[in-house]
């Protein structure tokens, strides 16, 4: 029964009109604002949870593939299997800061009159 119906029974009708609430009781708004917010911060919680349980995974194994690679390459020639697995170059101060390591640039020499 909606309000455009009319009463199948005014005596029914009325005591529904008299059993609804006028208005809500102290405080209802702040419960459902701090239960809105609640669950606005639980589901931003719940989605990076979610983000993190799918990723982390495939970035480790990536990572551990990575490794595995690089170990594989440099397994000879590295001094340790640290190393290997890093597989950086070796690195000493004159070649840090030699000009053809200095942005990408090439070591030629040129011949000036």
């Amino acid at each position: 029964m909606t309000h455009h119906d009319p009463p199948l029974d005014p005596a029914i009708a009325a005591l529904l009109r008299g059993a609804a609430p006028a208005r809500f009781g102290d405080g209802f708004s702040a419960r459902v604002l701090a239960r809105v917010h609640a669950q606005r911060d639980s589901s931003l919680v719940h989605a990076l949870e979610r983000q993190f349980v799918r990723i982390v995974p495939l970035a480790a194994a990536a990572t551990v593939l990575l490794a595995a690679y690089n170990w594989w390459g440099a397994r000879a020639t590295a001094a340790s299997a640290l190393d290997a697995a890093l597989n950086l170059p070796q690195v000493t101060l004159s070649s840090a800061y030699s000009p053809a390591t200095l942005f990408g640039v090439a070591n030629t020499l040129t011949d000036t009159p």
